[in-house]
């Protein structure tokens, strides 16, 4: 056992570290003499033998000896024996273990509750069927502390579990991994792949709303980078399913998730929005279609496609009540602020038909005869800004878009392809390949252009101050109570 215990400390975090251990269980299974002294010394405290006990209850498939340390005081021989109950086959002694692991997550220990409660599901997994109704009340007294343990439970139980959980221990975990915190970040990991999980077993909408809760709980601290899984997973769902997220996500989240999905959803070079929205998802009140709609321009004014969907979406399924203020909304800021791409998009939005389309039309006709009248305008020499003017211009553009570059950059699959090379100038590169018993050979590759294009919205030139008091009174704004 000292040898054995030598080794394992020698290996480290290896990836055959573990080996020694399996070779040991593996010895004592050709012999019970062997195992009989591990578990004697393991019950006299011997560290080494409390090291190697679950390795050689599992290898033993020795559930008598493991039900025996179950039941023990010994705390620490307890938890190991709880877990390799949770590993071995339990066959016809299933009932009688789920007692001992009842009795164990009864306990006033939470390292002995939790790991109780968490081998009982595992059980139940392994059996394809649901845990008993005790575990659920286990679980709801464990998960009242909100304990960094406990929410790790809840988090591994949704993740690796779920198929054992009822629809009360499911809404149990969901509360609790609400509150975890931000630094614990395997926990957080462990929750992206437990929502990934869950977005495909059809519980998207309970998804979306524990996404919010944990950005604004953390206050901005966690964000939707966390849970690139998850927000994978709601892309691939549909564009109905994207968009019914940004509903509720800018409708009953709070500043921090608004961000967050503004950061999301916001890019340019696209010809489309990423989602699209659905009938169903559209708040009945007027007044909530209003609000959503100037939460939509305030967050993804900078996207203009984006912040147009939503506005659409009510003039295409909303209460004809609101689309008047609207309309006004799509004229002003957005159709004052851009055009190509969004005049292209609210044009064929046009061509589609639908109760509002003349009422379309006219706003682009409006921003037509506008641009008529701005025709020769650029000639006026009052109207050009200072050179002093134009550089403040430029260096508060390129602070506004590092912050984005940099994501793109990290978000960018080419990441970890390759090393970050920098080219000064040239139309090809040179690549010198080594050949056997020859020279360097060079590869020619020939170096093409491509481009990507946004569009700087007009009212930030024309009237900086007014736009930015319009956008900030638009996301901060706050929702009327009914």
């Amino acid at each position: 056992l000292g040898f054995i215990a030598h080794l394992l400390d020698a290996g480290s975090n290896d990836m055959a570290a573990g080996a020694p251990s399996s070779a040991f269980g593996e010895w004592t299974k050709k012999d019970p003499a062997r195992s009989s002294k591990v578990y004697e010394a393991a019950r006299a405290g011997n560290s080494p033998a409390l090291r190697q006990l679950f390795t050689v209850l599992v290898m033993n498939e020795d559930i008598e000896e493991g039900l025996l340390f179950a039941q023990a005081e010994e705390p620490e021989a307890k938890r190991i024996a709880l877990s390799a109950l949770g590993a071995m086959e339990l066959g016809e002694r299933y009932d009688e273990a789920l007692n001992t692991l009842l009795q164990g997550a009864s306990s006033n220990d939470e390292n002995t509750a939790l790991r109780s409660i968490e081998v009982g599901y595992r059980a139940a997994a392994q059996r394809k069927t649901l845990a008993v109704v005790g575990f659920d009340e286990q679980l709801e007294r464990v998960l009242r502390a909100r304990s960094s343990l406990a929410i790790h439970l809840a988090v591994n139980l949704l993740w690796l579990h779920r198929i054992a959980l009822t629809e009360n221990a499911i809404n149990l975990c969901l509360a609790a991994a609400a509150d975890v915190d931000p630094s614990n970040a395997d926990t957080i990991l462990h929750l992206d792949h437990a929502t990934y999980q869950l977005v495909g077993a059809g519980h998207v909408e309970k998804v979306i709303c524990l996404l919010s809760k944990v950005i604004d709980r953390s206050k901005g601290q966690i964000t939707l980078d966390a849970f690139q899984n998850t927000y994978y997973a709601l892309q691939m769902a549909g564009a109905d399913v994207l968009g019914g997220a940004v509903v509720y996500w800018l409708l009953n989240g709070g500043t921090h998730t608004r961000q967050c999905v503004a950061s999301e959803v916001c890019s340019v070079g696209k010809d489309d929005p990423s989602f699209s929205i659905p009938r169903l998802s559209l708040p009945p009140d007027p007044l909530d279609q209003l609000f959503l709609c100037r939460k939509a321009v305030g967050w993804f004014f900078i996207d203009p496609l984006a912040a147009v969907a939503i506005p659409l979406a009510v003039l295409r399924d909303g209460s004809p009540d609101v689309a008047s203020d609207v309309l006004n909304l799509i004229y002003d800021p957005l159709l004052l602020s851009y055009g190509d791409k969004l005049k292209s998009y609210l044009e064929r939005a046009v061509a589609e038909g639908g109760a509002n389309s003349s009422s379309l039309a006219e706003l682009l006709a409006r921003k037509a005869a506008l641009q008529g009248a701005k025709a020769g305008i650029e000639r006026l020499v009052e109207l050009h800004p200072s050179e002093m003017q134009r550089e403040a211009a430029r260096v508060q553009w390129h602070e506004q878009m590092a912050p984005g570059v940099e994501q793109g950059r990290r978000k960018s699959i080419f990441e970890n392809l390759g090393a970050k090379k920098y080219i000064l100038c040239g139309r090809s590169s040179r690549v010198p390949i080594q050949t056997e018993g020859g020279p360097p050979r060079l590869t020619e590759t020939k170096m093409e252009s491509f481009s990507i294009s946004s569009e700087l919205p007009l009212l930030s030139i024309v009237d900086p101050v007014g736009l930015d008091h319009m956008l900030f009174h638009f996301r901060f704004e706050q929702r009327e109570q009914q």
